[in-house]
């Protein structure tokens, strides 16, 4: 089975980006840069330094892949992108146990990086693009130079062998490793600052999930987590290629939370599941994305939860933000309001957990039915069984990982992925998915288990 995509493509050019400025801009950003590095540096190289000094220099980078003492890993996008790059570190660590891993990420993100024990430092960088705070573009872009400014600053202080971006979309870090004079830069073309790059990688559009593409940039290291991955991809079949990958990764990733976290986890959490007063088995449902547009309609959720409520089903709702906690009132009220519902087979959690918190709400689930979002990747991680209702904006295969407890829930449409940021009016994609599917996917697992 063929993984390359031939349909639609987020490409435009080498570049994953649709905005024609932006895309004028990265072109303008590599044009200049290439002249620079590809032609004026080598000229003043070659006048300045001798060959045998320019060989050594060669020499050396390729004695601080083989052997790296400190290595900075970056992805300054959202919750779910960084906890899925995490994986990363898993592999590096599996491959050099005695190197010290650092890590760039978002203030939003913090959080999660700081309960990680292989990371040794974290930076952070606060892009004014991705930046979801309700502030200004000025206060936006003011928080961006400044978090820029002192992450540039303390990570020349640790002089990091090998830095390696993650973020294959724009904004990425890669200009950020160049000013911190790291000597080894590793990362994709598709977000431009390709020519600050020591060793890149163009992006391809293939049915693989994010955790594979982390993978292709590691192999500069040698890093393959044990699989044959220089065989031509699309000669196999990616589904037990990625199946692969989240096997070994569970093999190799039973202490990677910090002592700390582990404690709090366990105690901390147990005395909140009873303030909640959370019955022994729940169902988690997760409405809510960082796009509206990956959002199911509130009169699908009001079924499903009738629905459920109908088998007897508790159902704990997550989300975040006042939208997202005032539709699940909505949702509720529905229910209290057209079936009598007691008040203890519905618990609204919006806003009320942090990420340690949350982790164990999703870990005692006995299911999870989300969108696209933050909790979907939890869940992955955490082993349990989700439904993932995708909608048709972006690749699910990219984001959604193949495991024989997770279940895509994806309209199989001519325009489907359209990778269109916005989607379109009709979203039809999301809007004819039937829940009566999604009822008999769980209870086909249901069944199996």
């Amino acid at each position: 089975m063929k993984n390359q995509i031939n349909k639609n493509s987020p490409l435009r050019g080498k570049y994953l980006v649709k905005n024609p400025l932006l895309y004028a801009f990265l072109k303008s950003v590599d044009f200049f840069s290439f002249l620079y590095f590809k032609v004026l540096k080598i000229q003043i190289s070659k006048f300045l330094k001798s060959k045998i000094t320019l060989k050594n220099e060669k020499i050396d980078r390729q004695k601080l892949l083989k052997k790296p003492k400190k290595i900075l890993l970056s992805n300054i996008a959202h919750l779910g992108d960084v906890l899925i790059s995490l994986k990363a570190a898993i592999a590096i660590k599996n491959k050099y146990p005695k190197v010290s891993i650092g890590f760039v990420c978002s203030n939003a993100s913090k959080e999660i990086v700081e309960k990680f024990s292989l990371i040794d430092k974290i930076f952070v960088e606060d892009h004014w693009k991705i930046n979801r705070e309700n502030i200004s573009k000025f206060k936006k872009f003011r928080k961006y130079f400044i978090s820029r400014k002192r992450a540039i600053s303390e990570i020349k202080k640790e002089k990091y062998d090998i830095a390696i971006d993650l973020h294959y979309h724009f904004p990425n870090s890669i200009y950020l490793f160049y000013s911190s004079k790291i000597p080894i830069r590793i990362g994709y073309v598709s977000a431009g600052f390709e020519n600050f790059l020591t060793h890149s990688l163009i992006w391809e559009n293939k049915n693989q999930h994010v955790s594979s593409y982390h993978l292709d940039l590691l192999k500069f290291l040698n890093v393959d987590l044990g699989l044959d991955l220089d065989l031509d991809i699309d000669s196999r079949d990616s589904k037990s290629v990625d199946s692969k990958i989240g096997s070994k990764f569970v093999k190799i990733s039973n202490n990677i939370f910090t002592k700390e976290f582990v404690s709090r986890y366990q105690d901390h959490n147990l005395k909140n599941l009873e303030n909640y007063n959370l019955p022994n088995d729940y169902i988690i449902l997760h409405i809510g994305a960082g796009s509206e547009k990956k959002m199911l309609d509130i009169n699908k959720w009001i079924e499903l939860t009738k629905k459920l409520l109908k088998k007897d089903e508790n159902i704990v709702f997550t989300g975040k933000g006042k939208n997202e906690h005032n539709l699940i009132d909505q949702i509720i009220k529905s229910q209290k309001l057209e079936n009598k519902v007691d008040q203890k087979s519905l618990f609204n959690l919006s806003d009320k957990l942090d990420f340690s918190n949350l982790s164990y709400i999703v870990k005692n689930a006995k299911f999870i039915i989300s969108v696209d979002s933050f909790v979907l990747h939890l869940a992955t991680i955490l082993d349990k069984p989700t439904i993932v209702i995708y909608s048709g904006i972006n690749n699910f295969n990219h984001w959604v990982e193949k495991k024989q407890n997770v279940f895509p829930i994806v309209q199989n449409m001519d325009c489907n992925p359209c990778y269109m940021k916005n989607g379109c009016k009709s979203m039809a994609c999301l809007n004819t998915i039937k829940i009566d599917d999604i009822l008999a996917k769980m209870e086909s697992f249901e069944c199996k288990s």
